[in-house]
């Protein structure tokens, strides 16, 4: 067994945290250890550390301790949109689901589409959050100038619509492939929401048409061929202009299959899923009715079990909450017609809870495949790594701390987001988050958030 350590500067020297008593992933395996932290980062890994040389010591009686959880895809709202999230609350929510990093999508108001939007979208953020986060800038049309301004101000990525969106322009084929072209040499994705729109407006007029407005009709206004040949098109772009893309909240092991064939010839692609996407089908749309409307939207009983044969063969990169709230008035606003009802799943503090109970205890998924989806995978994409996604010396003192064997329900009552529903309420999972360490702070106890306002951090991409 091969304990790295940080040399003590002198003798006397306490560390800030002693981590006694846990199964640590570490060295790609769990590893009875316990875990040194000084300054916020990993300063040892080794048995029977002594508790006197600590300032605090927690005990975490065999329990797993995890890397701290990356959510890369979450929509906060904030600035300009927060009476239904902001970057408190949100990352109250993340820490609560072992979340130690966040990283938000750009559909708030301002639109980050330029320097000064950017920057003090970070600002508000530096002020609010919890746990860390990174910012996605958004794309507009003829914005390349500012988005340099933007990538020099930290952007971990960039993020563009297909479909049709209130939030965020739409942009042309043509004007995708500019940004493409603009991003190719500049080492940063470019994230992709990915349906055609055409396929989508056309498909939705006639479902309302022909009176089909049950939410289990919401499907069939936005089919499958729409994201299959959108995935097609982007990996086809990224190919003729070499862009990193990833495309974002993917529905269907079709578009997987594409991703995976585009991998093959060379082409720099990721994939991502949701939760929403391996535990719901259209059965469950016409029970949770607005709260599990979605873009794209849940498919068949077939697709998701097809979506967990993809994860298993690793050819999905990470999952993601793609968190996105709505007051219960806004959601409701459809009058019971889901082609009127806004889009978006409330998640980020279940969302690898309900990937640990579904695919480890459930599916026998691999726990060292759960980390990769729930923290490396992503920190490598967004340039992160190694200060994020591992458990070693010299990392952040992330730890998602989970007891594997708690058998819990999901309470609309213990949410920690700003407004208290989600399509998650009642569902009995086994293994539960009972603290997160950020940063080598206390910010989650299991019941309570500790943290305050502001004391988690702004992230930039490491240099290669």
């Amino acid at each position: 067994m091969s304990w790295n350590m940080i040399e003590r500067e002198n003798f006397d020297m306490k560390y800030d945290l002693l981590l006694k008593g846990g199964q640590v992933f570490t060295e790609g395996r769990l590893q009875e250890a316990d875990i040194y932290v000084k300054d916020g980062v990993i300063a040892q890994i080794g048995k029977d550390l002594e508790e006197a040389d600590a300032e605090k010591v927690l005990t975490v009686d065999g329990d797993y301790v995890l890397p701290g959880f990356i959510d890369p895809h979450v929509h906060l709202n904030d600035p300009g949109l927060t009476n239904s999230e902001d970057f408190y609350t949100g990352t109250c929510a993340a820490a609560a689901g072992g979340v130690t990093t966040v990283l938000e999508h750009p559909l708030t108001s301002p639109l980050p589409a330029t320097e000064d939007a950017f920057v003090s979208k970070r600002k508000i953020g530096e002020s609010k959050v919890v746990v860390d986060f990174a910012l996605f800038g958004a794309c507009a049309p003829d914005n390349e100038r500012s988005m340099k301004k933007i990538i020099d101000s930290g952007a971990a990525a960039f993020k563009t619509f297909l479909p049709y969106s209130s939030e965020i322009p739409m942009l042309s084929d043509n004007q995708v492939l500019d940004k493409m072209r603009f991003l190719s040499d500049k080492d940063i994705v470019l994230a992709i929401h990915c349906e055609n729109n055409d396929i989508v407006e056309k498909s939705t007029a006639r479902m309302q048409e022909l009176g089909k407005t049950k939410f289990s009709d919401y499907p069939d206004g936005r089919p499958a061929i729409a994201e299959i040949e959108a995935v097609s098109r982007m990996c086809l772009f990224a190919k003729v202009t070499g862009c990193k893309i990833n495309i974002a909240h993917c529905s269907l092991a079709e578009a997987v299959d594409v991703v995976e064939q585009n991998k093959r010839e060379g082409v720099n692609v990721s994939v991502e899923t949701c939760p929403q996407y391996l535990l719901f089908d259209r059965s469950t749309l016409d029970s949770w009715r607005e709260f599990s409307i979605c873009n794209p939207p849940v498919r068949e009983a077939e697709d998701v079990e097809n979506l967990w044969n993809r994860l298993f063969d690793g050819k999905i990169d990470w999952v993601c909450s793609d968190h996105s709230t709505y007051t219960i008035e806004e959601k409701m606003a459809g009058g019971g017609n889901p082609f009127g009802t806004p889009a978006g799943i409330a998640g980020i503090q279940h969302t690898y809870q309900l990937l640990f109970s579904e695919g480890v205890v459930k599916r026998g998924l691999p726990l060292e495949k759960f980390v990769e989806l729930s923290s490396s995978n992503a920190a490598k994409r967004y340039r992160l790594y190694p200060q994020k996604g591992l458990i070693a010396v010299g990392a952040d003192a992330d730890f998602a701390i989970l007891n594997p064997d708690k058998e819990w329900i999901i309470r609309k009552e213990d949410l920690k987001q700003m407004i208290k529903w989600t399509p998650y309420d009642g569902m009995t999972l086994r293994g539960k988050v009972e603290k997160t360490i950020a940063n080598g702070r206390e910010v989650y106890d299991g019941e309570d958030v500790l943290a305050r306002p502001g004391s988690g951090r702004y992230l930039t991409p490491l240099p290669e």
